[in-house]
């Protein structure tokens, strides 16, 4: 048994203080994140050096200014962050004369996505806008207000084939249905927001309707880029976010691409560069510094606000990243680096790009899907038409295709050579995967151009196949 004396005095004992303190400058914390606590001074100090960091390697490649254009979601969000920290690092102070800008010019382009949920309040829509438009002069930025159903407009096609559309149809075995089916789209108003409201209604689940919208904004924006003559585009995706899309395009069949949709720079779109500044700070981060700067709030729905959990893959994944990290506080940084590793090929061919989402997909990876899975692919039960019209309500020159999946235009048959094409040979792993959640869609106009251009080229190189050699000859 032990002694009374072999107890340690209080004195002796050292406790150690549960007290804090901010881990740069000692002083009385009043932020917490992660395990890191910050008096406000510091965290900004800390906040704005990541965005800087990014920045500084954009500067190191380039010797002189360019044009931008910041993709601006509204609202108290990562890229209304952005677009603070845009403006102080792109600002010359006085005592900086020999700095020169990074970005000669910032364009800001904002989407509205009301014409997904079918909203006609323009009064509503006007505010928002005005709101959004309002942000971008305070900072003296060139504002670009967009619909999401101006995919349909002449504006965002490359060889004037803005009135064809691809008409893709699902498990329509008799004619008479497909008759129907046309008929009632002569009959419709063609304007682009009856197209895009058609495009949506004809996809049953959210998750391909998410993936969808998500395709249609991000060509909008490239294009809307490249039209203006735009080198860099600049997406306020912060660490959070992208930890979300990780786990979720992995559980889509979106590995192959995985590095390019998350990576901090993304230049396989040749002539417009994908920068993600934010993609280090956490999105509790970036909510205390705009209120710390003291950004109004803008209320922007999405197309899964007030959703469940469970109505997508991409609002599950968000709920189980966030719960995690409050418990975890190390997890979506884990995921982020994690991903950070991965590398995307060496060599991205330029033929080899769906013709919904734009990004690179495996050769033959059709192939690799029908020996592994015991599903039946899209193509099975297919029949797709590029229909083009001349006026507003009036669609001529269709042509019915026999076969599964195939695609006609008057651009690409003739009397005497019809010339057939798979649509699932011209989409990614995901995209062919989502198609089993489509009934009736009628596809963009740049997804019909794509379409002509590659079924044309497929066609072509059949032609001359027997002249080829073979790497055994």
């Amino acid at each position: 048994m032990c002694s009374i004396e072999d107890v340690p005095n209080e004195v002796d004992v050292k406790i150690k203080s549960i007290t804090k303190k901010c881990i740069k400058c000692k002083s009385t914390p009043t932020i917490l994140i992660r395990h890191s606590t910050y008096c406000k001074q510091c965290f900004q100090h800390a906040f704005v050096g990541k965005f800087r960091k990014n920045m500084d390697k954009l500067r190191s490649v380039n010797s002189k200014g360019e044009k931008v254009m910041v993709g601006f979601s509204g609202g108290p969000s990562s890229s209304r962050a952005m677009l603070q920290l845009l403006s102080d690092y792109n600002e010359v102070l006085p005592n900086e004369i020999s700095k020169k800008p990074l970005f000669s010019e910032v364009l800001v382009c904002h989407i509205d996505e009301s014409s997904i949920f079918g909203l006609d309040d323009s009064d509503d829509h006007d505010v928002i806008l005005s709101q959004v438009e309002q942000v971008a002069q305070n900072y003296n930025y060139s504002f670009i207000g967009l619909q999401i159903d101006d995919i349909y407009s002449p504006d965002y096609t490359s060889n004037g084939s803005y009135n064809k559309v691809l008409e893709v149809t699902f498990d329509k075995s008799k004619q008479q249905d497909i008759d129907e089916l046309h008929a009632k789209i002569c009959q419709q108003e063609t304007s682009t927001k009856k197209k895009l409201q058609s495009l949506l209604d004809g996809v049953s689940k959210f998750t391909a309707k998410e993936d969808l919208a998500w395709h249609l904004k991000q060509c909008l924006l490239i294009n809307t880029a490249r039209k203006n003559g735009c080198t860099k585009l600049l997406l306020g995706d912060c660490s959070t976010r992208l930890s979300i899309k990780i786990i979720s395009l992995t559980s889509k069949g979106r590995g192959f691409s995985l590095p390019l949709e998350t990576s901090g720079l993304n230049s396989s779109f040749g002539d417009v560069t994908i920068v993600r500044p934010m993609k280090d700070m956490l999105s509790k981060e970036i909510g205390i510094y705009n209120k710390f700067q003291g950004f109004e709030a803008t209320i922007i729905s999405s197309l899964t606000s007030m959703m469940p959990p469970k109505s997508s893959i991409d609002r599950l994944t968000e709920e189980f990243i966030v719960k995690l990290e409050r418990d975890f506080p190390s997890t979506v940084s884990t995921i982020s680096r994690t991903a950070a590793k991965l590398t995307p090929p060496e060599f991205i061919d330029s033929d080899n790009r769906c013709i919904i989402c734009l990004m690179p997909y495996q050769k033959d990876d059709k192939i690799w899907q029908s020996r592994i899975t015991v599903m039946t692919t899209p193509s099975s039960s297919t029949i797709v038409k590029i229909q083009n019209s001349t006026s507003e309500n009036s669609i001529i020159n269709s042509s019915t295709c026999s076969g599964a999946a195939t695609c006609c235009s008057s651009d690409c048959c003739t009397s005497k050579d019809l010339n057939i094409c798979s649509l699932t040979d011209f989409l990614c792993y995901a995209c062919r995967i989502n198609m089993r959640d489509i009934n009736s869609i009628t596809l963009p106009p740049y997804v019909s151009e794509d379409v002509q251009k590659r079924s044309g080229r497929e066609n072509l190189k059949k032609s001359i196949e027997e002249y080829f050699l073979n790497d055994d000859d």
